[in-house]
């Protein structure tokens, strides 16, 4: 996808969004960035939560697994709040633009999975069979570990290292 279109795509999800245009304004486009997807984690964990409670009542292996997806929401919300903000990219005096275009793309890759996750945890019914809920919810699970990659790639491309 060409990076015209990301920043297109992101600046409709993230308001006040520049799309790392603007050097004065790389460190608010990345917290803007975190504070978004942060936003949307934690959305997505009350509602796991609040499905504990209802699922404690009725299959208490199906709430011990939402417990585990509650904790990896969690998990990827503090990687976010407590990512680096004064290391490499933003510290030199030129960025290169090839960098910019990479962080953009993971950015709309990150968005795109906390969007996912975001559905994924709304469509979560409790009305589905017990085996059918588990295989949605070990399929949510699995996307929040996706996005914790995007992370960690996202933290190595600030970091000024590339990653294979």
């Amino acid at each position: 996808m060409a990076a015209s279109t990301l920043l297109e795509k992101l600046e409709q999800v993230i308001p006040g969004f520049h799309g790392y245009r603007q050097r004065a304004l790389l460190r608010e486009d990345d917290a803007l960035v975190r504070e978004k997807v942060v936003s949307m984690l934690d959305g997505a964990r009350g509602r796991v939560e609040r499905m504990i409670v209802v699922m404690k009542k009725k299959n208490i292996g199906a709430a011990l697994r939402l417990d585990d997806l509650r904790l990896e929401l969690i998990k990827a919300s503090q990687m976010l709040k407590h990512a680096k903000r004064d290391a490499g990219l933003f510290e030199k005096g030129e960025v290169d633009e090839r960098v910019l275009e990479e962080l953009l793309k993971c950015d709309y890759e990150l968005v795109h999975l906390a969007l996912r996750v975001v559905g994924r945890v709304i469509n979560l019914s409790m009305s589905l069979e017990d085996r059918e809920f588990m295989d949605k919810l070990n399929e949510t699970i699995n996307i929040v570990y996706e996005l914790e990659s995007c992370i960690k790639r996202r933290e190595d491309i600030i970091s000024g290292f590339k990653t294979a």
